[in-house]
């Protein structure tokens, strides 16, 4: 759909923090037909959730999709390219190389961290599989071949480094680009304008928020996410003046129109793709975001 032009939605489902494999399924059928792939975090935050190719697997049981989120911090290149016969002997044929956040952000922030290869060296890896040989140079039982993906930060603080560092992701393989979450249209908007040449296929990301305790964790605690502080005050408005209950609806009545408004903004930058839909802890959201933005019902 990407090299075809049309624009794509793509979606989130949260991984268990178990083995509990019915969530992952109930969670794809919730969503599968108001996107076109689902994406499936691997280990994000650092903490441990279900294997993101296991998960693949069950979306794809479910009639989805998927897009297999791989992490460069946790594996070396023996396990990566493990990892990667593994899902393509499963059906996956998407993956989206992340480098992962540190695990200070997360659950065991005493874990060691790997980083053997870079995102960038993991994308030429995954680009040179379809040869016919691994990374040492030999020969495969079985060849691998993928639509890679890459990531992209508007928020990082120069822009045309990002610009630099996404030009060599294009040039070691990657397919298309997803951002973090964009609370600030405006930034991607010049984003976008230095990488024009680049012709990008970018899928941006929106998380509708939930109340303010989770505009300000993400400030606080997720890399590469900046909730403006005009954003927190009309969550602030909402919730005034009302029980518990009604508070938290207001704000996410909010939270809503707020993402949608991002993503009006989004849609009208040259070059933009698709969206990338993460509904934290909060799948329905998606639903809403995506009949509401006239992106419903999905091309088949």
């Amino acid at each position: 759909m990407l090299d075809d032009g049309e624009f794509v939605v793509t979606a989130e489902v949260g991984a268990p923090h178990g083995a509990d494999s019915n969530l992952v399924i109930e969670r794809t059928e919730l969503i599968r037909n108001y996107c076109d792939a689902i994406n499936i975090p691997d280990n994000a935050r650092g903490v441990p959730k279900m294997s993101s190719s296991i998960c693949a697997h069950y979306v794809l049981q479910a009639g989805a999709e998927p897009i297999m989120h791989l992490t460069t911090r946790d594996r070396n290149r023996i396990a990566i390219q493990s990892e990667l016969y593994g899902a393509y002997a499963i059906g996956v044929r998407n993956v989206l190389i992340v480098a992962g956040d540190h695990p200070r952000y997360g659950s065991h922030p005493d874990a060691k961290i790997v980083y053997d290869l870079d995102t960038i060296r993991t994308i030429e890896l995954i680009s040179k599989l379809p040869r016919g040989t691994d990374f040492a140079g030999d020969e495969l039982e079985g060849v691998p071949q993928f639509y890679i993906g890459a990531t992209i930060n508007p928020n990082a603080s120069s822009i045309e480094e990002e610009v630099l560092e996404v030009e060599k992701k294009q040039n070691a393989g990657a397919n298309f680009f997803q951002t973090q979450a964009i609370f600030k249209p405006e930034r991607l908007k010049d984003f976008m304008k230095l990488a024009l040449g680049l012709n990008l296929k970018v899928l941006a990301g929106i998380i509708p928020l939930r109340d303010v305790e989770m505009a300000e964790f993400m400030n606080a605690q997720i890399p590469g996410i900046e909730v403006p502080d005009e954003i927190i005050k009309r969550m602030e408005i909402a919730g005034r003046g009302h029980n518990e209950e009604a508070r938290v609806e207001e704000m996410q009545k909010e939270g809503l129109t707020i993402a949608l408004e991002v993503m009006d903004s989004i849609r009208r930058i040259k070059g933009i793709g698709g969206v990338h839909l993460m509904g934290v802890g909060w799948t329905e959201s998606i639903i809403e975001l995506v009949k509401r933005a006239n992106l419903y019902p999905r091309p088949r």
